[in-house]
């Protein structure tokens, strides 16, 4: 049986369009060879995560569930590790696929960088004015 903080429940993943726009409207990324990760803070005081595979990036539909399933379990396996906070989306960018372990350490690495450059990013800006998204850059 699957221990409870294992578990991947509904609430933990980014589902709609509009979740995952706030991500990449105010986001903060990072990568390495294999993935980045784009971080927003949100006010759920949990950390959530979305995937997006792409089948430029990765391949066929074999592949892209093997990276979605790899993900996913890294994920839930480390969760406690993560940023609490923060919506993570999670792009992995190579067709090569690491081993688990670096895949795991991967994420946990890339997720606190990520946090802390958007903690970084938003501790010294201004409010949003007219015409200006959340993440402080005019849209052009």
């Amino acid at each position: 049986m699957t221990e409870k903080s294992h578990r991947f429940p509904p609430q933990l993943r980014l589902k709609t369009p509009t979740e995952f726009d706030a991500v990449f409207t105010r986001r903060a990324s990072a990568g390495n060879g294999w993935l980045v990760v784009y971080a927003a803070k949100n006010s759920l005081g949990v950390c959530r995560m979305g995937l997006v595979v792409a089948k430029k990036k990765i391949g066929n539909a074999v592949q892209r569930n093997r990276w979605k399933r790899r993900l996913r379990e890294a994920f839930r396996l480390n969760r406690e590790k993560l940023p609490s906070g923060f919506d993570f989306v999670v792009l992995p960018q190579s067709k090569k696929h690491p081993s688990f372990e670096e895949l795991e350490n991967g994420l946990v690495q890339l997720a606190h960088r990520a946090a802390r450059k958007w903690k970084r990013n938003h501790s010294q800006q201004t409010p949003p004015t007219e015409g200006q998204p959340p993440g402080g850059r005019p849209r052009g």
